[in-house]
């Protein structure tokens, strides 16, 4: 049979051609743009992912010199403190339930439990700002301690974490006891306590690291790096003692303290007349540490009294008595006595100021230009819910 011939297809008409064109035209974009759609869909959701798992973590919540302190570390942080906030908080009111607020002997203890229950409540409000003050503090004394060349060594920081946790590995020898004449061999001897094994601290320090890694996500190296930090701030304040003067100009002065100015101009006007400023002291002055010693207020350096005052006692001559002198605490009348530039600082005061040395440094540090602070409330990690 013979095939039928197929029927020869009309040639396309321009308009149909026109037509279809335009059809797979728009078909091809309908396509372009679901595939860009589709595109930009998948770069959001990727942009998101890496802000959430890395952009965000890694943003500095403050910048110290040029070290920025990470957000992730930052929260970490957070939520170790106010875990030990909360345990000691725990802690407190557990005691607190054993005393009788009825006895009177129960009484002082229950007043200063309910102080440090304030104080810690304040702290746990406040944890989010109180965490970011002391990060930049901590990274202000790494900097700082490695301008001066202190460092610690990894044996330091393990001997120190070994203390902490009762372990001693290398204990004191024992003296031994000399029994005296007085003594009887009758007499039960207090018993030592049992010295913490090696195996006995591992133990302890493993379930502790457990604990850190379960509430606040801190690891080992973090921890020894905090302990690390604290072995730094020590070297430091006693590197910044050591750099503390003991010599400084000073003057030795007397002061006439009053209420009001008026007063002040009356006895004023008795000393240009010629009264003893030891006497009038003694009889007028309001500041009851002196007075009785007719004024005296010794041998200082600049900076222990307000600027209006030191401004005056370092800039009068020996002998000579000021005008009156206004301060917080009133109004001064002030004679110098003595007058040295490099003298030989008070033992006690230098005590102080040496001991005072790091915490000055640190207080002009924090607010330097080396430190730029980007914390923002939202970056406070949310409480654990039960």
């Amino acid at each position: 049979m013979a095939k039928r011939k197929q029927p020869t297809p009309k040639p396309e008409t321009k308009k149909a051609l026109a037509i279809r064109r335009k059809e797979e035209r728009q078909t091809l974009y309908v396509y372009i743009g679901l595939g860009a759609v589709g595109f930009i869909i998948l770069l959001l959701l990727a942009l998101g992912l890496y802000q959430e798992l890395y952009a965000k973590p890694a943003s500095p919540v403050a910048i110290v010199g040029s070290t920025p302190i990470r957000t992730d570390a930052y929260q970490r942080r957070v939520r170790l403190e106010r875990y030990n906030i909360k345990r000691n908080i725990e802690a407190l009111q557990s005691q607190k339930a054993y005393l009788d607020p009825q006895k009177e002997e129960d009484k002082f203890y229950i007043q200063l439990i309910d102080s440090q229950l304030k104080s810690l409540q304040s702290r746990l409000e406040n944890v989010g700002l109180l965490v970011l003050e002391e990060m930049i503090e901590e990274e202000l004394i790494r900097q700082k301690a490695a301008e001066e060349g202190i460092t610690v060594s990894p044996e330091e920081v393990q001997l120190y974490i070994e203390r902490l946790f009762g372990y001693e590995r290398y204990p004191p020898t024992p003296t031994p006891t000399t029994i005296t004449t007085t003594q009887t061999l009758t007499e039960t001897p207090t018993p030592s306590p049992t010295p913490m094994s090696e195996e006995d601290f591992r133990r302890l320090y493993q379930s502790f690291l457990s604990i850190l890694g379960k509430e606040a996500g801190i690891s080992e190296q973090e921890y020894r790096e905090m302990i690390a930090v604290e072995l730094l701030r020590e070297k430091l304040r006693q590197a910044l003692a050591e750099k503390v003067p003991t010599t400084a100009e000073q003057v030795h002065a007397r002061h006439i303290l009053l209420d009001s100015e008026e007063e002040a101009k009356k006895v004023l006007e008795e000393l240009k007349a010629g009264a003893d400023f030891a006497e009038l002291a003694r009889k007028y002055s309001k500041d009851e540490d002196t007075k009785e010693n007719g004024g005296d207020l010794g041998w200082f350096p600049k900076g222990e009294w307000e600027p209006a005052f030191d401004a005056v006692a370092f800039s009068l001559k020996v002998g000579e008595i000021s005008d009156v002198v206004r301060t917080s605490r009133g109004y001064h009348i002030i004679k110098v006595e003595g007058h040295e530039m490099n003298r030989e600082l008070d033992p006690d005061y230098l005590a102080q100021k040496r001991a005072a040395a790091l915490d000055e440094w640190l207080q002009q540090a924090r607010y330097s230009d080396k430190v730029r602070r980007l914390w923002k409330p939202e970056v406070v990690p949310p409480e654990k819910t039960p």
